[in-house]
């Protein structure tokens, strides 16, 4: 702050919420589900902001562990104001969007396109209990391997999978057939 006007430094403080604004709502840069607006947060705060990630990312490219990661995030978040400033609109941005898919909950399993048989379903995947960053970077590479229009059968057990498999079928656009906890089949976009 040393030479810089008050009007500067209260504009170079506001940067993290700035770019908070810029990126809510975007995907992941390596594996292309959507972000938090609080993981928008921590890639500002790691320098990522012209390439957001979502912690699992975050954490995979640093060589690091996710939850040791995200706690130091957070209490680096704590120690400055800006930044502080910043995580609170993103809790706001996270609450709003939670609640929003709570209110309706047809947003997140969409009703079956097609019921497959069995002779449609080209591999059988048993995620077990993947947590989601693990479990969607699995899966992405999972689907790469199966043709335009190939599908697969997911069994996830993970709490969070009826609502991540969904989500990370929207962003990605490969269609949902079916969702039926812990049982989801998919089918590779491009059919």
């Amino acid at each position: 702050m040393d030479g810089m006007t008050p009007d500067e430094a209260d504009e170079d403080d506001s940067l993290p919420l700035r770019e908070l604004h810029r990126l809510a709502g975007g995907a992941c840069t390596d594996c292309r589900v959507g972000y938090t607006a609080r993981e928008a947060v921590f890639s500002v705060a790691l320098g990522f902001k012209n390439a957001p990630r979502c912690l699992s990312c975050l954490a995979m490219r640093l060589g690091r562990d996710r939850e040791e990661l995200r706690d130091q995030l957070i209490e680096y978040v704590h120690r400055r104001e800006c930044y502080l400033r910043a995580w609170r609109a993103a809790e706001g941005m996270d609450g709003q969007l939670a609640s929003r898919e709570r209110e309706r909950p047809e947003k997140l399993i969409p009703p079956v396109a097609h019921a497959p048989g069995s002779s449609d379903i080209a591999e059988h995947w048993n995620a077990g209990d993947m947590g989601c960053g693990e479990l969607v970077m699995a899966l992405r590479g999972r689907m790469n391997t199966l043709p335009a229009g190939g599908v697969i059968r997911v069994t996830a057990t993970d709490p969070a999978a009826p609502e991540d498999i969904p989500a990370w079928c929207r962003l990605t656009g490969h269609p949902l057939l079916s969702a039926e906890p812990p049982h989801y089949t998919i089918r590779r976009r491009g059919a």
